[in-house]
C-alpha cells in the first residue's frame, strides 16, 4: 500500500509538471529562435526596447558603456547578443532569460542596434 504522504507528493509533482508543460507550450509562439531579430527597424519595438533597456540594462551599461560594455551598435552577431543576454556571460553579466521573454531580448537588441548611445 502507498503511503498517503507519498501519494500527495506525487500528485503535487505531477501537477507542477503539467503546469510547466502548459507554460512552455504557451510560450512557443514567441519570437523566432536566436539568430534572426524580427524587430529590427520597427518603431514600436524600438520604443519598447528603449523602455526595457532603461529599466533593466541602464544600471550597468549606462548611456554608452559603464560597468558593462557599450552594447550600442554592438559587433556581436545577433545570436551571440541574444545568447549572452538570455544565458549570461563574461564577467558580471547575469542571465536574464528567466526575467525577460525572447521578444523583450530581441527588442532591446533592435533598440541597441538602432543608435550609437542612449
Amino acid at each position: 500500500m502507498i503511503d498517503r504522504g507519498i501519494l500527495s507528493s506525487l500528485r503535487t509533482l505531477l501537477l507542477a509538471s503539467a503546469c510547466a508543460l502548459l507554460a512552455s507550450v504557451a510560450l512557443a509562439g514567441e519570437a523566432p529562435a536566436p539568430g534572426t531579430n524580427p524587430y529590427l527597424g520597427q518603431k514600436e519595438a524600438l520604443n519598447e526596447g528603449e523602455k526595457i533597456y532603461r529599466s533593466r540594462c541602464f544600471g550597468c551599461h549606462f548611456r554608452a558603456g559603464g560597468r558593462g560594455p557599450n552594447i550600442f551598435r554592438s559587433r556581436l552577431a545577433e545570436e551571440q547578443f541574444f545568447s549572452i543576454v538570455k544565458h549570461g556571460g563574461g564577467a558580471g553579466m547575469p542571465a536574464w532569460g528567466a526575467m525577460m521573454t525572447d521578444d523583450q531580448i530581441w527588442k532591446v537588441h533592435a533598440f541597441a542596434m538602432s543608435r550609437d548611445r542612449l
